[in-house]
């Protein structure tokens, strides 16, 4: 059996799934996994379900729960004692982790051993990594154990991450999942330096300077604003070699071969640009057809021709499309027009939807649509989605696709990662706003795509968060 923390509450066993309903149960058993094989006394475990007033029989309201516990435990193993797992001691309770496990114990197991095995570091790692689900503990009501075990979960996340990052980045270039991976991480944890070193490392090696100097920009912001300091001289020496390489570039590129040559002219003057290297074909796109360049880089206009001729409509044009919107040429440039439903879109040389891929939104866990917030809020909308398919998620994102980002809506960030998902399995995925100083409806669409932006559910609609922003509450 095994009970899993990292993301909702869940247990398992011998391939069956189930999850305590009720916020009562899923605190009494959360409090338990807060204290891994430790006993419980009834006294703590009442304190911590009822701690603004207690019931009028403590020791028998925790006995329900526990009670309703075996009773879950029953219905999974089939067994009258739940598989012993539940041990009732004298004035409290304990969960027999010898009869049992949970993902945070082999997670920790993993990092662990990739101290011992550096060979294997980074396998061990990556599957650690693989346990995470969400936010450790998601759905169980906050207690100060619980609090303290999530906490000290993520910081260990982290460091993992961390590792895993530098294992990669010796390694060359880092594959885009890793890329998505940390800059999540850094969104939540916006003030920790060495995850931010590590982003702009790896974006920089992923030929993204750019976005590398932003991320400093970002962070040198936040501390100045948060903490009234600069960022460690080990960012600032990154963030010049970064400058120093992308001023550089263009002097290496002033007498290219021919055959990658562009030269422009504007008046008298005259510039000499280097084609960038088109980028990998990405899983799932035969042919050989290559996606849109990495924002910032430009290719030579006829080999930029053939591609749009070969790839068909543009990735904002698709994207558009998906959301929604058509595209017609005007005088003054493009024109969009919002239809009443997004229509299917048929991907170019990519075969969306996945035949078997399938998507649920169970629930706005956080904020529904009408939802009041005050002016300059800061708050985290949660949906809970179901992948009823039997395609297994991975690398996927939710990409912000409406409104496009203004003084005068929410601000999020872009993109924010689904967590992998199995079939069957239903999934927390959060994004972090900020409500705007105006009075202001925040109504902004969101659609599943892969990592170069293009949708994996075109006939879907998509999820929203919906909000109305106040002067007060």
């Amino acid at each position: 059996m095994e009970f899993r923390v990292l993301g909702p509450l869940e247990i398992m066993h011998n391939g069956r799934t189930v999850a305590p309903s009720a916020a009562k149960d899923r605190a009494f058993l959360g409090e338990l996994l807060a204290h891994p094989g430790r006993f419980v006394s009834t006294d703590h475990l009442a304190d911590a379900l009822w701690p603004d007033r207690l019931p009028a029989d403590p020791a028998n309201a925790v006995q329900v729960r526990a009670s309703r516990l075996r009773a879950t435990l029953r219905s999974l193993t089939g067994q009258e004692d739940g598989g012993g797992v539940l041990r009732t001691q004298s004035g409290g309770y304990a969960l027999d982790l010898d009869r049992s496990a949970t993902d945070l114990a082999c997670f920790e197991a993993a990092v662990c051993q990739a101290e011992d095995r550096p060979v294997a570091a980074a396998t061990l790692l990556a599957d650690g990594l693989a346990l995470w689900r969400g936010a450790p503990f998601a759905d169980v009501p906050s207690t100060p154990c619980v609090r303290v075990q999530a906490a000290r979960s993520e910081e260990l996340r982290l460091s993992a991450v961390e590792a895993y990052a530098d294992l990669c980045l010796v390694a060359g270039p880092p594959p885009a999942s890793l890329v998505a991976d940390l800059a999540e991480q850094a969104t939540r944890s916006p003030l920790r330096e060495p995850l931010h070193h590590r982003l702009m490392r790896a974006l920089h090696l992923s030929g993204r300077p750019a976005e590398a100097l932003a991320v400093y920009d970002t962070l040198r912001a936040t501390l100045a604003e948060e903490l009234g300091t600069d960022p460690h001289p080990d960012l600032r020496r990154l963030h010049h070699e970064i400058l120093a390489a992308a001023s550089r570039a263009p002097a290496a590129s002033t007498a290219p071969p021919a055959s990658t040559e562009s030269t422009v002219s504007t008046g008298s003057a005259r510039s000499t640009s280097l084609a960038a290297p088109a980028p990998p074909t990405p899983p799932g796109v035969p042919g050989g057809v290559s996606p849109p360049p990495v924002d910032g880089e430009q290719d030579e206009p006829e080999v930029e021709d053939a591609r749009k001729k070969a790839r068909g409509p543009s990735r904002r044009t698709l994207v558009l499309a998906a959301a929604g919107l058509a595209v017609t040429a005007g005088v003054c440039g493009a024109v969009v027009t919002r239809l009443s439903e997004p229509p299917v879109v048929v991907m170019p040389d990519v075969l969306r939807p996945i035949p078997g891929d399938s998507s649920r939104l169970d629930a706005d866990v956080t904020y529904p649509d009408g939802t009041k917030v005050r002016e300059g809020a800061r708050f985290e909308k949660v949906w809970q989605l179901t992948n009823d398919g039997t395609v297994f998620w991975h690398d996927r994102y939710l990409d912000r696709q409406l409104p496009w980002d203004g003084d005068d809506v929410c601000r999020s960030p872009r993109r924010v990662r689904i967590p992998d998902t199995r079939p069957g399995q239903s999934v927390l995925v959060r994004v972090p706003v900020v409500a705007p100083g105006v009075r202001v409806r925040c109504k902004v669409y969101w659609k599943m795509v892969d990592d170069h932006g293009i949708p994996y559910l075109p006939q879907l609609r998509g999820v929203f968060f919906d909000v109305q922003v106040v002067p007060d509450l």
